[in-house]
């Protein structure tokens, strides 16, 4: 009984396990991307900051 359960578990997974794997990449890299542009998000929110109390120019960018 337990190797029948295995088995339609393995024949239903297998199948779709290189589709899953690639969303799951894809996942990942929209993660990393998602960090990247919080950081930039952020850094351009320090610059807007800084030209908003003017102690920086155009030209120190």
């Amino acid at each position: 009984m337990d190797a029948d359960i295995i088995v339609i578990v393995l024949g239903a997974v297998l199948p779709i396990y290189p589709a899953l794997f690639v969303i799951y990449q894809k996942i990942g890299k929209y993660d990393v991307m998602c960090e990247e542009v919080g950081k930039l998000r952020e850094e351009h929110d320090r610059i807007m900051q800084g030209d908003r109390h003017g102690s920086a120019t155009r030209a120190d960018h």
